[in-house]
């Protein structure tokens, strides 16, 4: 996963991010044209006297040209929207290549807020992530440039007043975005903790503690209250003074009016994008390990080759715990195929820890394991997952049917769309 957001977007979006580009830019002549147009003609064409007909519409590439900002929106809604599906299946497929134990250190209701809720809005922001600041800052230049053509001086001070604006208002969120950041974190670990309750329902009955639970809940919905009411006081800040009026300053200048709309929807622009970086740089650190299985492991196979005779040997295997505790040690024994062998050890003796291993859900920290000359940690889970089967204590049924349950270690690989 990339690190970056918009080298993600850049790395999956770029061809047609590009391909918008050379539109942006045509319609910034057309910009700079209109801001020169008498102000009597503006009247007319907006009162509609020179078009009194749908007919006199005009056309570009078979498109009317009233429909086209409604194409550039439908297409960066589309753009948002598969980058968006992208997004959640990469997080999806980092998930499936866990180690075992990184389940033991999360909860599933916050890996699914994660994927579900907390990526949604970079789909709307991923669609314009180039095109809108290459738009508005197109068209905050053209203006810019058109009053200063006009007059120098005017326009150094309008430019002077926008400048203020965006080297002050970036510096007061700051601390807006620390505070959703924080939000961000206090509601994914509250998911945490109503799953826990709904986990542990029969001990919050058996030992009365649904008060208590109730009381600790209660504190993490004060948090998060005192969050987002600092945070609606900081966003009215910063829009109040995001509405600094300065037309006054140079009314005269007909080209001034186009000019605070580009700039302080860049301001915005600027302001959500640091907001989506965030939430993206969150969202990537929580699913960010060290011992993700390869992608290559899973990859699927037709008709791998399965070790159905031969010898099974174990030279060695050995296992960590996270503390370094070493859990198994050295085990070394050889068999045939088709032996039955039983592992057996009081609780707590490495008996099931070596098992998993055995089954290659679990890598050894050191050692090897080989099946029919087969290197199994080193096979695809297209090899193991056929050649191998592991049902521990407690095992998951999945909330499906009997039948379903029973022939799910057939399901390697879709069969049909």
């Amino acid at each position: 996963m990339e690190r970056s957001l918009f080298r993600f977007i850049i790395q999956f979006s770029k061809r047609d991010q590009l391909l918008v580009v050379p539109l942006v830019l045509a319609s910034m002549v057309v910009y700079y044209l209109s801001l020169d147009l008498p102000k009597t003609i503006i009247n007319q064409a907006i009162q509609g006297v020179s078009f009194p007909s749908s007919d006199s519409v005009k056309h570009l590439f078979g498109f009317d040209l009233e429909r086209i900002p409604y194409l550039f929106a439908l297409s960066a809604g589309w753009m948002g929207e598969r980058m968006l599906r992208r997004l959640r299946y990469a997080l999806f497929d980092y998930i499936l290549r866990f180690p075992l134990a990184r389940f033991r250190r999360v909860k599933s209701a916050e890996m699914a807020t994660m994927i579900k809720d907390e990526v949604e809005p970079l789909g709307g922001f991923i669609g314009e992530a180039l095109i809108t600041p290459l738009f508005l800052g197109g068209q905050a230049l053209t203006a810019m440039f058109f009053i200063l053509y006009q007059q120098v001086w005017l326009g150094l001070i309008a430019l002077g007043v926008v400048a203020i604006q965006a080297f002050i208002i970036p510096r007061l969120r700051r601390r807006q975005l620390e505070l959703g950041r924080e939000r961000q974190l206090t509601a994914r670990a509250l998911a945490g903790r109503i799953a826990e309750c709904i986990e542990g329902a029969a001990e919050i009955h058996a030992h009365d503690t649904s008060n208590y639970e109730r009381a600790e809940i209660s504190s993490r919905l004060g948090k998060i209250f005192r969050i987002r009411f600092e945070l609606y006081q900081r966003k009215f800040m910063v829009k109040f003074l995001n509405n600094l009026d300065i037309g006054a300053l140079v009314a005269v200048i007909a080209a001034y009016k186009d000019l605070p709309g580009p700039v302080k929807e860049l301001i915005d622009w600027d302001q959500q994008r640091m907001d989506v970086e965030i939430k993206y740089t969150q969202v990537i650190e929580q699913f960010t390990d060290e011992e993700v299985a390869p992608a290559e492991l899973q990859a699927p196979l037709e008709a791998p080759a399965l070790p159905r005779d031969g010898r099974l040997r174990v030279a060695a295997l050995s296992l960590l715990d996270d503390a370094g505790t070493r859990l198994v040690d050295g085990v070394s024994f050889e068999c045939s195929m088709r032996d039955h062998i039983a592992i057996v050890g009081r609780p707590a003796s490495g008996a099931s820890e070596l098992a998993q291993m055995l089954a290659r859900l679990v890598p050894p920290a050191s050692g090897t394991l080989e099946m029919g000359g087969l290197d199994i940690g080193r096979a695809p889970e297209a090899v193991t997952g056929r050649a191998l089967a592991y049902v521990g204590v407690p095992a998951y049924l999945f909330p499906a049917s009997v039948r379903d349950n029973i022939v799910y270690s057939l399901k390697h690989r879709p069969v049909r769309e």
